[in-house]
């Protein structure tokens, strides 16, 4: 996580269930709450939510972090991956560049970038865009980037029944660039490897290179 003066320590947690994924949810999102939530904000700022150019803002904002920046926590990402289909093949597979974003729990601000993900398959294939959706149910919630990283290459392993699974992102985070004497230009680059990828260096090694 972005080392920040004001941030706490991250929760530990147990990694591999459906239950760990981000910071759990307790109940369903209420779009009603939300909505007043956010004209609350309003007024703390100084801002009338009813002033020009503000009245359908709550509205706007609530179907952005209901739809898209928390709109994993209505997906399964077992589900999204699929059961792929039965096949031999043992060769490493690599899909580079799936645009990942998240929301940082500790300044609720969105961090954005890139996914590279690989896994050996251990009898069965599975579809990119499937290993895309799947990286959306597990990134679209308040988590971490490293949690992030892990997750994914964990589902790989428990959902795809994979061999080895690894997973690099890069990414921009918000509450870092914000902060005091920034560039503006800084990335967090995050890895995570299981099965065989974690005890097999020559894999680790050819998955590095395919991210380039």
């Amino acid at each position: 996580m972005p080392d920040c003066p004001d941030h706490d320590t991250a929760p530990t947690r147990t990694t591999g269930t459906e239950a760990t994924l981000g910071i759990p949810r307790q109940q369903a999102f209420d779009a009603v709450a939300f909505e007043r939530a956010v004209g609350d904000l309003l007024a703390a700022c100084g801002i009338a939510p009813d002033a020009e150019h503000m009245g359908r803002t709550a509205v706007r904002v609530r179907e952005l972090w209901q739809k898209r920046l928390l709109g994993g926590y209505d997906l399964d990402p077992a589900q999204a991956l699929g059961d792929g289909f039965e096949d031999p093949r043992r060769d490493m597979v690599v899909v580079r560049g799936i645009a990942i974003h998240g929301v940082c729990p500790h300044h609720l601000v969105p961090f954005r970038g890139v996914a590279h993900v690989a896994y050996l398959p251990g009898g069965r294939l599975h579809g990119f865009g499937r290993i895309a959706r799947m990286v959306d149910a597990i990134g679209h919630r308040f988590t971490y980037q490293e949690w992030l990283t892990r997750d994914i290459a964990d589902a790989l392993m428990l959902h795809g029944k994979a061999r080895g699974a690894a997973c690099l992102i890069e990414a921009e985070q918000l509450c870092l660039l914000l902060g005091e004497d920034r560039r503006g230009d800084e990335r967090v680059v995050t890895q995570a490897f299981a099965g065989e990828f974690e005890s097999d260096p020559q894999w680790r090694n050819e998955f590095l290179r395919a991210c380039g």
